[in-house]
């Protein structure tokens, strides 16, 4: 990792604090299909899942069960209880959200409470977070304030980059001096997200800025889900079209097609671990 790399991602990390409170993005999902791919933890997470789903804790895992999780879902977009779920429940589903967002990012940001966040509080938090992460106060993330692995690491490649050798990728190390990250930088970045979610362009940011950014948002999720789901057309999804993807992914994973997953459909590593009989 260069040493322009590093502080770019150091800067990252100080500058993703500031915002933390908008991150979720209305999403609407149905269901995770099963299991998702990559078990990147050893398969633990994979194990624990199957677990969960084996309701009766029988070691097989019906169809029924593998459904469990994706019904629950269900019943919680269907706000009306109407057995279907529309854009008037997903957009219940979405004000919900909406108005906890608000009420944390006004916790975060509103220093002196009174219901809008000014350029200057939203400046300050990230302040506050650059400060910490600048170890020797001298108004600036550089290495003297990385971990000593991570210089060592940069070390490595600034010497590589003076002698004119590749780095273990093969790639020629950079020489040219990194830009520095400054508070000047992130206060830019600040201002840009501050403009972003100002919108109206009073100088403040509240409840009603929050709620048109978050509107937009909305609309485009609810797009996507119905064009996922809603599979005839008709602007509502049953829980019959919400369960096809889980059913087809059940079906997937039930290799000997004998309408249960057991432990002879898990991948081999998995096997005589007692996780499925």
């Amino acid at each position: 990792m260069s040493t322009k790399r590093v502080l770019l991602v150091a800067g990252a990390l100080v500058a993703a604090g500031t915002v933390a409170a908008l991150a979720a993005v209305p999403h609407f999902r149905g269901h995770r299909m099963g299991f998702e791919g990559g078990h990147r933890d050893g398969g633990a997470r994979f194990a624990e899942r199957l677990k969960e789903m084996d309701a009766n804790k029988d070691g097989v895992i019906t169809l029924e069960e593998f459904l469990g999780r994706t019904d629950g879902r269900f019943a919680r977009l269907d706000k009306n209880g109407d057995g279907f779920i529309d854009a008037s429940d997903l957009a219940a589903t979405a004000k919900e959200g909406t108005e906890y967002r608000v009420k944390r990012f006004l916790k975060m940001f509103d220093t002196n409470r009174d219901g809008k966040v000014t350029k200057e509080e939203f400046e300050q938090r990230a302040k506050d977070r650059f400060a910490m992460r600048d170890l020797n106060s001298d108004g600036e993330i550089g290495l003297d304030d990385m971990p000593p692995g991570m210089r060592e690491r940069v070390g490595r490649r600034a010497e590589r980059a003076k002698e004119g050798k590749e780095a273990p990728d093969g790639k020629q190390a950079e020489a040219k001096e990194p830009r520095r990250f400054t508070l000047d930088r992130l206060l830019g970045r600040t201002d840009r997200r501050f403009a972003a979610l100002d919108k109206n362009g009073d100088g403040v940011v509240d409840a009603k800025d929050i709620e048109a950014a978050a509107s937009e948002r909305v609309d485009f999720a609810t797009k996507r889900f119905m064009k996922r789901f809603d599979a005839n057309g008709d602007g509502k999804v049953s829980k019959d079209e919400f369960e096809r993807f889980a059913k087809e992914r059940f079906t997937m994973l039930d290799l000997d097609d004998d309408g249960k997953i057991t432990e002879a459909d898990l991948p081999p590593r998995m096997r005589g671990r007692g996780i499925l009989k």
